[in-house]
């Protein structure tokens, strides 16, 4: 395998490297029925607050019936907006899943909850009759005027003191999740851009019709989705640091592994972090997702990771900017570090379906799908497939800008790639 020039190979590293038996061969197959054209991503609850890159939710469906069974416990170590949550609760699976973000764990919550249509009503109608007479608690943050205009302060304001004084936690989560989504459509952000985009045209619907339109649709997606289905178990959805922390399981107890890990490094793919910047410092969270995520922190490059994929990869960036390949070694780095806490709760012969983009860094394509099979393998589990499907129903802009150069923008990715492997030691 050829080697990056520049890094010092320590005899230690390179001799666990070369230990390592990657698989002779790599099955990938163009799969069109799972481009699920015909149905949205955002749809049923899944249509409550928009999230960046949000799972398929006809793909976890697919992947929970064929890899797992009625009473299996389902993780996902990157639950985001909880699409695998919902899909694990409606097929009568136990599920628990992780995310650093705390926007994306309150719209999880809220999706899974099945509040009944009365209660949210009731609520509702207090905020609505109450809106005019309440005082608001003051709010300020950094650059609240740049994004926000006098009365869209003042109203959003008042819509936040009377959400915090309702009685029951989940009433107010669901409703946070409605203000969370409305902040999005009053503010001077452009709508349709997940990075922070300051728009010239603003909404010119007043903020309490944009609250009250969003809390109905919502009721709706909950009333219509759950009026049929009695989950039989409860999706547990937390809060963990994945870099730094273990995950609060037993050690082989998961039958199925389904996630879609973030595609790359935040500043320069999906922009998680800016998305739920605004709702989380309205909602007074923290707002460190960007800080915290996969290769935020980059670090040298070292020869510790066992994919002939990813170094040679980093070679070809390398050439351009030794920079960009730091950063793109930090993001597997990280990535792999998630992977060893994950295998560890699988059950022997249970399956993992990680759900990956290969995306484009300085020209040079990243198989994060063979990468990721590569490390998988290293880690004791056997690659069955990689089947690879059209992205188009996906919430992800359809260009980026990968270098960050105000205008320069490149075409996002087409497919994403869906990595099937079982554990085998």
């Amino acid at each position: 395998m050829d080697r990056l020039n520049t890094i010092n190979y320590s005899t230690k590293t390179e001799r666990i490297y070369k230990s390592v038996k990657h698989p002779p061969y790599y099955i990938c197959i163009r799969d069109e029925s799972l481009d699920f054209k015909e149905y949205p991503a955002g749809e049923g609850v899944n249509a409550i607050h928009s999230y960046p890159a949000m799972f398929h939710p006809r793909l976890v469906r697919w992947a929970i019936e064929k890899y797992s069974r009625k009473g299996d416990l389902i993780l996902d170590p990157f639950v985001g907006s909880g699409v695998s949550a919902v899909e694990s609760s409606i097929s009568d699976r136990k599920f628990i899943g992780f995310d650093i973000n705390p926007l994306a764990l309150l719209i999880s919550r809220v999706r899974t909850n099945g509040l009944k249509t009365g209660i949210l009503l009731r609520n509702l109608s207090s905020v609505l009759d109450n809106f005019s007479a309440v005082r608001p608690s003051p709010q300020n943050f950094s650059n609240i005027d740049f994004w926000f205009s006098k009365d869209r302060i003042e109203s959003l304001s008042k819509l936040l003191t009377l959400i915090e004084s309702l009685s029951d936690n989940k009433i107010q989560v669901f409703y946070k999740v409605v203000l969370s989504e409305t902040i999005r459509v009053v503010s001077l952000t452009k709508p349709h851009e997940f990075k922070l985009t300051r728009r010239q045209n603003p909404c010119p619907t007043p903020t309490l019709e944009v609250f009250k339109k969003i809390a109905l649709k919502n009721i709706d997606a909950l009333s219509k989705f759950y009026a049929f289905r009695r989950a039989k178990y409860k999706p547990i959805i937390q809060r963990i640091d994945l870099l730094k922390e273990n995950l609060p399981l037993k050690d082989e107890t998961v039958s199925l592994v389904v996630t879609s890990p973030p595609y790359g490094d935040s500043q320069t793919t999906v922009a998680y972090g800016q998305f739920s910047r605004l709702p989380l410092q309205w909602l007074n969270l923290e707002h460190t997702s960007d800080k915290e995520s996969l290769g935020a922190k980059p670090v040298p490059i070292q020869s510790d990771l066992p994919s002939e994929y990813l170094y040679q990869a980093l070679e070809s960036i390398q050439k351009s900017d030794s920079r960009r390949a730091q950063q793109v070694y930090s993001f597997y780095r990280d990535l792999f570090t998630c992977m060893k806490k994950v295998i560890e709760k699988v059950k022997f012969r249970g399956y993992l379906v990680f759900v990956v983009g290969n995306r484009t860094v300085k020209g040079v394509q990243l198989p994060t799908d063979k990468i990721c099979s590569e490390l998988l393998h290293s880690l004791g589990c056997d690659h069955l497939e990689t089947r690879f499907r059209l992205i188009g129903n996906k919430r992800m802009p359809s260009k980026n800008s990968p270098t960050n150069i105000p205008g320069e923008k490149s075409a996002t990715m087409k497919y994403e790639y869906v990595v099937i492997c079982r554990r085998s030691a």
